[in-house]
């Protein structure tokens, strides 16, 4: 089932076939959780882009993102270098909370509004 726990690999390796990034998306779950394997020193780019938020949440190895499976969000493509992630989703918990922001005012200039925390 894609709603089991599962390793996600961006990639940008010269003489490799890339996967740099991921549509913008929602996961049809309850809570969605990304959990960052890779150092930050191991890709250039890259990073979770909030279409609510208009930010990209870029993680250091060892840190959680969780957010509702209802948001739409991207895998914003990485230029260089290998990031991991564990991605899980959740249900049965229903917190009520609607994603009522368009493509319309998507701006590619919102993706490198980039917060580390």
């Amino acid at each position: 089932s894609w709603k089991e726990p599962h390793l996600l690999l961006y990639k940008k390796i010269e003489g490799e076939p890339a996967h740099t990034g991921v549509e913008m998306h929602y996961d049809g779950c309850d809570i969605t959780w990304n959990a960052m394997l890779s150092k930050v020193t191991e890709y250039e780019g890259g990073g979770t882009y909030i279409r609510a938020l208009r930010k990209t949440v870029k993680l250091r190895q060892g840190q959680v993102l969780v957010h509702p499976g209802e948001l739409y969000h991207k895998g914003v493509d990485i230029t260089s270098g290998m990031r991991v992630l564990i991605v899980g989703f959740t249900d049965g918990f229903d917190p009520q909370i609607v994603d009522s922001t368009s493509s319309q005012k998507d701006k590619k200039i919102y993706e490198k509004n980039v917060r580390i925390y």
